[in-house]
């Protein structure tokens, strides 16, 4: 009784110190049944409005403190060996709210064998962006990045890998904050490298505040990676193994730690994933030179990759924070397809017969090294500067034959042409942020933030005449390309009553030069462009929240894209660069409504000019099909979308995406019209079990209605995928069973119709895929000082 009064007082005291600054706040303390302080509790605190986290801890005396905005907010207290403690509680502006003595009872044993947790949902809805916390799917086991994109809800993957959100493509891609200045090709063997036990959660960011780069027409995708846990020694290791058509497995390691200022981390990963797809590509020919060309092909895909990463940082005060962090990214992907391609006449007599066969190999590897400073200034202030340095390398080495017997005069011919596409890249981008917290209610933010960009892209080709290797000088180039993006923004946040407000303003400049050394063709662009942004959010009540979303966007070119040289998919499909592309601008409103956390309503407008997007040019005397990306007069994209995540019983929790919308693509293509219109919808639900002795289960299913993307009519698909999950030792070792598309559904089928060629594209693709794995962690907590690593993960959030 009197240590409690004496922490009451202790309490009074600080609440009175707190008020001298105009602060809104929390204190309490932590003891244990007989009265004792327990210290390095974990006091988690959510916003019941906002939905943000702030974590602190108790300390030797069992007391904690923190300054938090005014509103409810959920307190969640635990330390090992004692029950979790949760209670609802006010935060009034300006005023200390003092909690009390909250006294923690220890742990009884299990109840009929079932355990009860307080986790993360699997999807979590914020104010800002959609939280999917890949750490607690049992489904993303042995999965990669690209793989966990596919199962996000409102997002699909094409069979080129690109990324679509609520319909729309072009999409800014950030790691840990930082937007990828890769090329697209770059970046997809970068998400293709990264494994799932790496990722902590995805972010799916459909309104970025200015404070975002403005790059990503339908908004930005933040992969948050994993951190090490603020412990004197600590890691995990863990390998999975499984199949579809072809055989996949993989191991990895982690290993942090922390000493006084001191902290440090180390990963290795490595992966091998074999793939095999059947493809189909069929045109028929309407006019004159009509018929048919009918192509079947069989592919071979392995994929290994290595994924490393080590970092230093150094605290050497409570106001100062200096790190350093390399990573690295190795591949070598394969392609060997083997098919054949007939052509018919219009009497359905075969005319041509040709074999096929055609193989890639594609090596890269990427260094990028970051540094870090966060700086507090004063009570009210901080500052944080960023400087990264990126180098990556890609090399492809492509052979194509192809045998061709012509029935019309019997003659029998065999082509064949080599492709080596080395490239370089090199990045610099610096960035500072500076915030400055009036009070609770209003905050401002100004930054700027500068990136240098050089692609050096080189394609030799070669044709074999009389078994000789000759140069194609027509399809070989070597192009340049520079880029400069300058960018200032500023930002103010403020809140007051029921009403919260978030408006900025971004200028970029850009800077473009690139440089076709083959024929001296130059490539020159130089432009600003101002991208203001808006949200204000009215809260009714405890449970019913809307808010209004303005914001405008760019999505520029890709360098590849602008690069015109020629790849071929086979002896009759190639693809080709346009140098002549514009950047497309997006102006998107979006109009959410949320009822207690758990239901939330968008309705979302996108208006797109010049959009860029893939067409065909088909060359019929030539039996040939020209792919490129052009831009067209413009693009509309409008619908609702629905999130729904609710408790069915206390083992079983569900989510549920629905997601209607209209695509409609309009302008023309050379003499070609295009108008593609078409309304769509997905539906997604996923499903957790919390079963007796430690078991889990998780699935989910998901369809996709079809779907215009350009010239292109995707055909519907869909999925259900399942999972088992088995913890032991403590929860320290973990086994995890999945099996993804176990009815075989998900299918890739297309459809186009361009100057008088129908076009049917189907990919039977390996989907079907079983991996068992297993993780072990460990790790000894240590009395060390704690880094304030929630602060800096809600920092890099904001980047």
């Amino acid at each position: 009784m009197i240590y409690s009064t004496a922490i009451i007082t202790t309490l009074l005291v600080l609440c009175t110190a707190l008020g001298i600054y105009a602060q809104s706040g929390l204190q309490g303390s932590v003891l244990n049944s007989y009265n004792q302080p327990i210290s390095k509790t974990s006091v988690t605190v959510l916003s019941q409005t906002t939905g943000e986290s702030y974590q602190t801890y108790s300390d030797n005396q069992g007391l904690f403190r923190i300054d938090l905005p005014k509103g409810k907010y959920l307190l969640d207290i635990y330390h090992m060996g004692y029950q979790r403690h949760k209670v609802l509680v006010d935060v009034l502006p300006r005023i200390c709210t003092v909690l009390g003595t909250v006294q923690l009872v220890t742990e009884s044993q299990q109840l009929e064998e079932i355990t009860v947790q307080g986790t993360r949902r699997l999807i979590e809805h914020k104010n800002d962006r959609t939280v999917i916390n890949v750490e607690n799917s049992i489904l993303a086991t042995g999965a990669t990045a690209l793989e966990l994109l596919k199962r996000a809800p409102s997002l699909r993957v094409d069979e080129a890998d690109n990324i679509h959100m609520r319909g729309k493509s072009d999409i800014g891609i950030m790691i840990n904050g930082k937007l990828s200045y890769l090329s697209d090709k770059e970046l997809t063997n970068m998400l293709k490298s990264m494994p799932s036990e790496s990722i902590k959660s995805i972010e799916l960011i459909s309104s970025p505040s200015a404070k975002f780069d403005a790059q990503g027409v339908a908004g930005m995708i933040n992969i948050v990676m994993k951190q090490s846990p603020s412990q004197s020694m600590s890691g995990n290791v863990h390998t999975f193994g499984g199949a579809g058509r072809k055989e996949r497995y993989g191991l990895g390691a982690t290993l942090g730690g922390q000493r006084d200022r001191w902290r440090w981390q180390g990963a290795m990963e490595y992966a091998y994933r074999g793939e095999e797809e059947y493809r189909n590509f069929d045109r028929f020919y309407t006019g004159i030179e009509g018929g048919k060309s009918l192509q079947y092909a069989i592919t071979d895909e392995p994929l290994r990759t290595q994924q490393a990463r080590a970092g230093l940082e150094y605290v050497p005060t409570d106001r100062t924070s200096i790190g350093v962090l390399w990573t690295g990214n190795f591949g070598v992907y394969k392609s060997a397809s083997k098919g054949y391609n007939d052509v018919y006449a219009l009497t359905g007599d075969r005319t041509v017969h040709t074999l096929t066969d055609n193989t890639n190999d594609s090596r890269w590897q990427t260094h990028n090294v970051g540094f870090n400073l966060i700086q507090k200034i004063g009570k009210k202030s901080e500052l944080s500067a960023d400087w990264d340095i990126l180098y990556s390398t890609y090399k492809a080495d492509q052979v194509l034959r192809s045998s061709i017997q012509k029935y019309k005069n019997g003659n029998s011919q065999v082509e064949a042409r080599r492709n080596a596409t080395p490239s370089t890249t090199g990045l610099q981008v610096a960035k500072v942020d500076y915030q400055y917290r009036w009070n609770a209610s209003l905050t401002a933010e100004v930054g700027g933030k500068s990136s240098w960009v050089k692609s050096d892209n080189n394609s030799l080709s070669d044709t074999l005449k009389t078994e000789q290797w000759v140069a194609d000088l027509q399809n070989s180039n070597h192009f340049v390309y520079k880029e400069q993006i300058h960018a200032a923004y500023a930002n103010l946040n403020l809140s007051f009553d029921q009403w919260g407000i978030n408006a900025g303003v971004r200028t970029e400049h850009t800077k473009a030069d690139g440089v076709l050394k083959t024929d001296g063709t130059t490539l020159n662009k130089d432009y600003i462009n101002f991208f203001p942004t808006v949200s204000v959010r009215y809260e009714m009540n405890d449970k019913n929240q809307v808010q209004l979303s303005y914001s405008r966007r760019i999505n520029r070119p890709d360098y590849e894209d602008l690069n015109p040289f020629r790849y071929y998919v086979d002896a009759y499909v190639y693809w080709e660069g346009n140098p002549l592309l514009q950047p497309e601008l997006a102006n998107a409103y979006e109009l959410k409504y949320s009822f207690n956390r758990d239901l939330l309503f968008s309705f979302y407008y996108t208006d797109v000019k010049d959009v860029m997007t893939s067409v065909l040019t088909q060359l019929p005397n030539e039996n040939k099909t020209i792919r490129s990306v052009h831009n067209i007069k413009g693009f509309q994209n409008y619908g609702v979308n629905m999130d729904y995540s609710f408790l069915l019983m206390p083992f079983w929790s569900t989510q549920w995406n629905v997601n209607a919308f209209e695509n409609n693509y309009f302008g023309s293509f050379g003499e070609e019209q295009i108008a593609n219109r078409l309304w769509s919808y997905t539906v997604q639900t996923n499903h957790n079990y919390r079963l007796p002795k430690r078991w889990s289960a998780e699935w989910t299913a998901a369809y996709e209605s079809p779907q215009t993307d350009g010239v292109f009519r995707q055909k519907a698909s869909g999925y259900v995928s399942l999972g088992l999950m088995k913890k032991m030792l403590d929860d320290k070792l973990n086994l995890k069973l999945a099996v993804d598309d176990i009815f075989k559904t998900s299918l890739y089928r297309t459809t186009s119709s361009v100057a008088n060629v129908d076009m049917d594209q189907r990919i039977d693709l390996d989907s079907r895929i079983w991996r068992i794995s297993i993780n072990y962690s460990f790790g000894k907590n240590r009395n060390d000082r704690k880094m304030k690593d929630n602060e800096q993960q809600q920092r890099v959030r904001g980047m």
